[in-house]
Parts: C-alpha cells; structure tokens; sequence
C-alpha cells in the first residue's frame, strides 16, 4: 500500500513527507545532491512507505519555494548542513521523536557525513557519495565537463545546469522518456558549494563518526568514480555495496528497486 504524501514547511524548509497507512520501522531523511531536489526521491518513499517507514525528502535552501537565501551562488556546504540537520529535526518531531536514519545521494551523502560527525543518527546511508577532504573526486572528463561552469564556480555564482551534461555524467540507462523527466528536474544552484567539493574543502573527523554508515556505489558513475565508494567503505569501516552496470542516478533509473530494497534490508538491522 502507498503512503500519503504531503508538503511540510519547517521554518521555510520544504519538505516532502510520505508516510504509511501504519508505520513499522524508523523515519527516514532523504537529502538529494547538488542541482537536485527533494522530487527525484519519489520512487524511494512510494518504497519506504510500502516497507513501513515514514519518509522525509527535504528541499535545501534557495530551490523549490524552500528556506529563501540572499544568494544561491554564495550558499556553502555548511548551510546545506544546517538545512539537513532541521529536516532530521522535524522528521524526529513528526515521528513522536523516533531517532531518523539519514540517506544523502551525490552532494547530500557528502552533508550526511558532515551531520553525523557531530549529530546522531539511527544510520546513515551514502549513495554516490561525493567525498570529504582526502579522497579525490576530480577526474579528467569531469573536469571537462566542469569547464562551462568554472567562472560560477570561481566567482560564486549560480551555477544553471546543462541537462544533457549531467546525463551524460550520471551513465545512467535512462529511457527517452525517462531522459525528458529527469532533465526537466534539475534547477540552479551554488557556486561555492561547487567549489568547495571540487577542491575537497569539507573535512569530516572519520573518528568521531559513531552511525552506522552503509556505502552504496555504482559501477558506471561518471559523475563519481567507484573508487571514491570504496575508498569511503574503508574510511569508515563500512560495509560496501556496489552495482554494477549502474550508473550515478541510482534512485531513479532501471533497478532502482533492487538499491532502496537492499538499503531497507540492511535498515532493518539496524
């Protein structure tokens, strides 16, 4: 059975909560990558709710009629931090204070990290995980693809994506259909955060990481090389799952299923 969908604001962050018609297992907090949004995770929580957990995909700041800010370009790692830190807030508060578990696609499993260094979780989920400092993700065709944007990355500016790039980049087997919906989602966003993951500028203190964390990877990421997933499952002494033939959009294209499933599987240990 679905669950039902609805817009929660939080001190002006959006959220997209779906919850189940009886509720078995802990909420969890959705936190989408750089140029994304909360909608790309609506086969995840049609999912989750099925599985009987609550779900709370959030909108960072400056996107999605979410927490307004003076300029996208200058929005920092940190602030996406903060907004994902309110988002766990409220799901806990909407959930009679059960403790979420966190899972961060592309840039939000980079602020997944940087959260629970400091703020507990259930667990923590790390789908195509772009890396703290010290792992590197700069390869030369993401570089290329890099350089249309490089005066918005330098000088903080918001950055417009291009659709066909990011596609490209994701090594996804999307259908044309597929294609058309995907490309239509993808919105502005920051310079700076740019910068600051491409540069490897967020440090996180592997040691005073206590939550659980599952690595998830895919083996035909262009956006995000397989290495930094395995690098990431021995930094943290995780357990590592990758699949192969997939590519950096996991959450939407052909086997989805397979990767929320096998998430949910290991969440129930937990």
């Amino acid at each position: 059975m679905n669950g039902v969908s609805e817009i929660m604001v939080h001190d002006g962050l959006v959220i997209v909560a779906e919850r189940p018609t009886v509720v078995t297992r802990p909420p969890v907090v959705l936190v989408h990558g750089l140029f994304g949004a909360a909608w790309y995770f609506s086969r995840y929580q049609t999912f989750l709710a099925r599985r009987g957990h609550a779900s709370y995909a959030v909108n960072l700041c400056g996107r999605a009629g979410s927490r307004p800010v003076a300029d996208l370009g200058r929005t920092s790692v940190a602030e996406y931090v903060a907004d994902a830190e309110d988002a766990m807030r409220a799901a806990a508060a909407d959930s009679g204070g059960a403790l979420p578990i966190v899972l961060g696609h592309s840039m939000g499993g980079l602020i997944v990290q940087k959260m629970v260094e400091t703020v507990p979780a259930r667990a923590a989920v790390l789908l195509c995980s772009a890396p703290p400092r010290g792992i590197p993700v700069l390869g030369w065709k993401l570089l290329w693809k890099q350089i249309p944007y490089l005066g918005d990355v330098v000088l903080s500016r918001a950055m417009t994506p291009d659709a066909d790039d990011l596609i490209e980049l994701m090594g996804s087997r999307f259908t044309e259909a597929e294609r058309a919906e995907v490309s239509g989602g993808f919105l502005p966003d920051s310079g700076l955060a740019g910068r600051e993951m491409l540069l490897g500028k967020i440090t996180v203190d592997a040691a005073r990481v206590r939550t659980p964390l599952l690595v998830v990877g895919a083996g035909n990421d262009r956006l995000v090389p397989p290495s930094v997933a395995r690098k990431l499952a021995r930094r943290y002494k995780a357990p590592l799952v990758m699949h192969e033939g997939m590519g950096h959009f996991l959450v939407m294209e052909e086997g989805w299923e397979k990767v929320i499933g096998g998430i949910v599987d290991w969440m129930a240990q937990r």
